[in-house]
């Protein structure tokens, strides 16, 4: 079958590197909706793990609001029992004092 003049103009030249890379993540998607849950979970994780290796910027310090936010991104809301985040939020407290009464100022 000829493409008319139309249909060319419409779908523009793929290169090979692209045409494959189209192809794979169309076979890799195929594949992934058949797989149950907790392995389409799997593949989840081993693709974020190459994601970050190899594509992803330098991640923030850890402990950074940065390196946190991502973490909260990644797993979802944090859920604790009663009492447990302001026993918490307690010992963090705790801890401040302790380094203002030792350093005279807080960690910046």
């Amino acid at each position: 079958m000829t493409k008319t003049a139309a249909q060319t103009e419409a779908q523009p030249e793929v290169s090979s590197q692209e045409a494959d890379r189209r192809h794979a993540l169309a076979r890799l998607l195929e594949i992934a909706q058949e797989l149950p849950d907790d392995k389409l979970v799997e593949v989840l994780d081993f693709v974020e793990f190459l994601h970050a290796r190899y594509t992803a910027p330098p991640q923030p310090k850890r402990g950074s609001p940065e390196a946190i936010l991502q973490a909260l991104e990644r797993v979802g809301p944090l859920q604790f029992e009663p009492g447990e985040l302001d026993r918490l939020l307690a010992e963090i407290e705790e801890m401040r004092l302790m380094d203002l009464k030792e350093h005279g100022e807080l960690p910046a």
